[in-house]
């Protein structure tokens, strides 16, 4: 009787243990399920504060811009007194001991009226403190570490706007993609309608199977487009998540339309004309070098590249140093005595011939500096046309994007007059499907460019620097 009871108590804690642990395990599991499939809501300006805080490019310019600070910072501390305190202590053999003390060969009352200067064992204590009186390439180097400083301050602007550039571009690319998917997926659905419809008339004997067949091919080519346009949208949204520094498997959407306050700059530019477009890009060198962040910092670093030759010539120059020395005599103690010998040095050496050496390192950094300015040129020259580029790119497209939403119009009056007189006959399928074509290409041109338009502007106001104006950046 005991052991029933018992047993039975025993199963009926398994029972209990059971149901707990599936419990625990399907909670945990759901709230897992949750976690992983949790989806994530992306603005423009949540992206652009996420790159801002997380782009491992502006974190390695910022840095950069703080090695430059302390580099500039050593810079100045070469020229300040360095201290330090030496001590040695030294042991010779019994043999060098006798070779060296010469009071062991003296009587013993001359012997202890001479001061001991050679031991067995020995100890020897200084402080030595030097400085720089006169140095040319500490001299030059603070102003390299100056020039540094500026450059990596430039170069770091550069990078941000550059990032900022890309994840507004990168932005818009995800929802023209969403916008391209959406339209091709409607176009889909139709052609599969179109080819259901037709497969029912073919078994009606009202279709041929070449008919059927036509319908089928254009079912077939609007999933390939259907499942390229998904593989465009998921290289895009891989593009930004990597720019703002989030998993690239992480679940996210976007904004529906397209932010207002791009828009808005669009339609200020619709309404300008082609030369004040163009008007827009005349600068002269200097004023485009001030407002391009990356022609500004190229400009710092042909600057830098320059003191860098310059600072070969020092290598020409006299040094001056300051040494002074407080010492404790040598004895066989560590204790340090009451003699404390001071010495005060200045050190002046001036190169007479290193073999060409410093020569050569002059002509390596000339060179080094002509082609740190022949680069420059050339970014600038390039800046210069890709300038020209946007502007006459902008002027085209402002004057595409009309064209292409009359044709949209156009192509829907079109579509539906040709759908109605394929209801009743009147028409062939070749025809219908060239206006459902006509359709769907002009739709999908006119979002290409509105896209287009959009990110034109946003090129040039990042080429004049000025892209922080059209963006909430903070």
């Amino acid at each position: 009787m005991f052991f029933f009871k018992k047993n039975k108590f025993h199963k009926s804690y398994l029972k209990l243990f059971t149901i707990i642990s599936v419990t625990i395990i399907v909670l945990f599991s759901s709230g897992f399920a949750q976690t992983t499939t949790q989806k994530v809501y992306l603005t423009l300006q949540g992206s652009i504060s996420r790159a801002l805080q997380g782009n491992n490019q502006l974190k390695s310019s910022y840095y950069g811009l703080q090695k430059a600070k302390w580099d500039k910072y050593r810079a100045w501390t070469q020229f300040l007194p360095t201290a330090s305190l030496s001590s040695r202590y030294i042991h010779i053999d019994d043999r060098t001991l006798r070779e060296r003390d010469f009071r062991s060969y003296m009587p013993p009352e001359l012997k202890d009226q001479i001061p001991e200067t050679v031991f067995q064992e020995s100890y020897y204590t200084a402080i030595d403190v030097s400085m720089p009186l006169f140095n040319g390439v500490l001299l030059n180097g603070l102003r390299i570490a100056s020039a540094s400083k500026k450059t990596a301050q430039k170069m770091n602007e550069s990078t941000r706007n550059n990032i900022l550039f890309q994840v507004i571009n990168s932005y818009l690319a995800v929802l023209k993609s969403e916008d391209l998917l959406q339209l091709q997926k409607d176009f889909t659905n139709l052609a599969k309608l179109n080819y259901e419809k037709a497969k029912r008339q073919q078994l009606a004997g009202r279709f041929s199977e070449n008919e059927l067949l036509f319908w089928e091919i254009d079912y077939q080519s609007q999933q390939s487009s259907l499942i390229n346009t998904e593989s465009v949208l998921r290289t895009t949204k891989a593009v930004l998540t990597n720019l703002i520094d989030m998993d690239m498997f992480t679940d996210f959407e976007v904004e529906s339309t397209i932010p207002i306050n791009l828009l808005n700059e669009a339609e200020k530019f619709t309404d300008l004309s082609n030369n004040e477009i163009l008007e827009m890009i005349k600068f002269s060198d200097d004023e485009l070098i001030k407002v391009n962040a990356a022609l500004t910092a190229s400009q710092s670093q042909t600057t830098l590249s320059k003191l860098l030759y310059k600072n070969t010539y020092s290598s020409y120059l006299p040094n001056v140093n300051l040494l002074y020395t407080y010492a404790w005599r040598e004895n066989n103690t560590l204790e340090l005595d009451d003699y404390s010998p001071e010495t005060y040095i200045i050190n002046f050496s001036i190169p007479l011939f290193t073999s060409f050496q410093n020569f050569s390192t002059v002509k390596s950094s000339y060179y080094d500096y002509r082609q740190s300015e022949e680069d420059h040129q050339n970014q600038l020259d390039n800046i210069r046309f890709v300038l020209s580029e946007t502007a006459n790119k902008i002027i085209d497209l402002k004057t595409q994007r009309k064209l292409s939403k009359l044709n949209v119009k156009y192509s829907q009056n079109n579509y539906r007059i040709i759908e109605q007189q394929k209801e009743r006959g009147l028409i062939s399928n070749i025809d219908f499907i060239n206006t459902k074509l006509t359709l769907q290409n002009n739709e999908l041109t006119d979002i290409t460019n509105q896209y287009d338009f959009i990110s034109a502007i946003i090129e040039l106001n990042y080429l004049l620097g000025i892209l922080d104006k059209i963006v909430i950046t903070d």
